[in-house]
């Protein structure tokens, strides 16, 4: 999809503006929410699951470790530095793309079909569910430059995996991606304007 996409007559321009994310965001959005509602009309084992705040909390504290440890070796990437500098509209469209269409999208994408698909392989399918599946996440994140963010999102990959099989469904991943795109964005946002 991002390279169908990039063949747009309009790609330059949007990608030149800043709104290149979005752009793609909603379409793999869109492609993602169809495909999990086809799917589980047939197959139940891909289902929503339910909010569980104290299934939510140890994860949830898991991937504050893991960003405040990433913080502590590596800066904000380049591209990032540029989302303080864009317009509102620009900010709004890229945060929300960002904060819910990707999280939404790549939780159904990965911890759905890619690690469901890969359960039911054999004795080590569980963990080579998670390794696939977490080096596919890392290695689609094709606008990091730095390789310990590389290393960051396998890891944060492989929490959500985790989370992903014990509660049996993708709502506490989904939350638990979304607070964390939202955790780095607004951090980078506000510290832009101080």
């Amino acid at each position: 999809i991002f390279v169908f996409a990039s063949f747009s007559p309009s790609y330059a321009w949007l990608y030149l503006g800043g709104l290149a994310a979005p752009f793609i965001y909603s379409i793999v959005f869109v492609y993602a929410i169809a495909a999990w509602s086809i799917y589980s009309k047939y197959y139940p084992f891909l289902s929503l699951g339910r909010l569980s705040f104290v299934e939510c909390f140890v994860p949830a504290l898991a991937l504050v470790c893991l960003t405040v440890l990433y913080n502590a070796f590596s800066g904000p990437e380049p591209w990032m530095a540029e989302l303080s500098r864009q317009f509102f509209l620009h900010k709004f469209l890229n945060t929300l793309a960002m904060c819910f269409l990707a999280p939404v999208a790549e939780e159904i994408i990965f911890r759905g079909f890619l690690l469901n698909s890969s359960i039911g392989w054999g004795r080590y399918s569980r963990a080579s569910g998670i390794i696939i599946t977490s080096l596919a996440f890392a290695f689609m994140h094709t606008q990091y430059l730095f390789a310990v963010t590389f290393v960051y999102l396998f890891v944060f990959s492989s929490i959500l995996c985790v989370v992903r099989m014990r509660s049996r469904g993708l709502m506490i991943p989904i939350t638990l991606h979304i607070l964390n795109n939202a955790w780095v964005v607004f951090g980078l946002l506000f510290s832009a304007t101080e």
